[in-house]
């Protein structure tokens, strides 16, 4: 199968962010007026001009009908108006036209990832990949959509392929090195990580990851300037916001951590480790039925989070409303981590001898 022509691929500015659609002209030939269109339909996009742009794609389409180049010009004009819809038809169209259109099927997989559609994404970018083996975009995207799916082996080991074909990418070094530190393998985690700033020290996922990393080993103190430069570079990166406020809990400074955990459960209502913390930072605070309210919200998030099952039935019992500690804690002792299992005694007296009264336990020594 021939090897399609394409764009350079630019870095991306942050480590799960999608690596960039391709506007370039480099499939198939086009000639005459077609070519002209086509030609100033993607000079016009690479400026931002998509309203001109799509007079131009559409007069090249008239033109050539069934030309898979214009269609995925067409798919690129709708995805930046943020119709995923309509630019997910126009990709599907030009893969329909040509099959061999490494482009088309990776952009198809960027809309399938961004609409949470991650195995359909892997399958669309490992298309492009049989078209062109060394289509660096396409195997970035496919290491994302593999970390989406959980599947982080398998994307260490194509992030080590993009970074062979494409050393200087910044963002592949960077989304690597998080996935290694997720793996435990934290000393490689780092030099990678490194590595990314040296390449762009605006890579705000480096400085998150990083952070992380000097947090897990026991150095808040150092992993909070780290984390405060990845919100600086992307104030929406509620990762790092987590991971701020947990340093921020160890380091003692209760109060600052509850302002930040305030904004990361409002950013990410659906993320059950914000209310956890939140909900641990206001039992610590002796806010009992506040602290009730967020674990109940984690919980019910991720009902197999022993952490905030445990936490909640301490909770219940310090706010007066023992009776219904019992659910939760027959959750945490139904598979209590390993981290905890100092703890199933303490609950498993507490269930054999309580009364609606309830006898008052210390708080668990759940993690952060």
């Amino acid at each position: 199968m021939p090897i399609v022509a394409r764009c350079t691929v630019a870095p991306w500015a942050l480590a799960l962010a999608l690596a960039p659609l391709l506007a370039c002209a480099g499939h198939a030939p086009l000639s005459g007026p077609a070519a002209l269109h086509q030609r100033r339909g993607a000079q016009l996009l690479a400026t931002g001009q998509v309203d001109r742009a799509e007079a131009e794609l559409a007069l090249a389409l008239e033109y050539r009908p069934h030309s898979p180049e214009v269609l995925n010009g067409l798919g690129l004009v709708a995805h930046q108006r943020g119709q995923l819809e309509a630019a997910l038809g126009h990709f599907r169209a030009a893969v329909l036209q040509d099959d061999d259109f490494a482009e088309a099927h990776n952009n198809v997989g960027v809309v399938l990832l961004q609409r949470g559609h991650h195995e359909e994404a892997a399958q669309s970018f490992r298309a492009a990949l049989a078209v062109d083996p060394g289509y660096v975009n396409a195997r970035y995207n496919l290491a994302l959509s593999l970390v989406r799916l959980g599947q982080l082996a398998a994307a260490s080991f194509e992030l080590r392929k993009v970074t062979t074909l494409a050393p200087a990418l910044g963002a592949a070094r960077a989304e690597l090195g998080c996935v290694l530190v997720q793996l435990g393998r934290a000393a490689a985690g780092d030099r990678e990580l490194r590595a990314a700033l040296a390449l762009d020290p605006g890579l705000g996922a480096a400085h998150r990851c990083l952070g992380q990393l000097l947090r897990l080993r026991g150095d808040p103190a150092a992993a909070e300037p780290l984390l405060r430069e990845a919100l600086r570079l992307d104030p929406s990166d509620a990762a790092a916001l987590y991971e701020l406020a947990v340093s921020l809990v160890v380091l003692g400074r209760r109060d600052a951590a509850e302002t930040e955990l305030w904004r990361v459960v409002r950013r990410q209502p659906a993320w059950a480790p914000g209310h956890f913390v939140l909900g641990h930072v206001l039992a610590a605070a002796g806010r009992w039925q506040q602290a009730v309210q967020r674990l109940r919200r984690a919980v019910s998030l991720a009902p197999r989070y022993a952490a905030a099952q445990l936490l909640l039935g301490d909770a219940l019992v310090q706010s007066g409303q023992a009776e219904l500690a019992r659910e939760p804690y027959r959750h945490f002792l139904g598979d209590p981590p390993r981290e905890l299992r100092l703890e199933t005694e303490r609950v498993r007296r507490w269930m054999a001898s309580a009364t609606t009264s309830g006898r008052t336990p210390v708080l668990g020594r759940a993690r952060l």
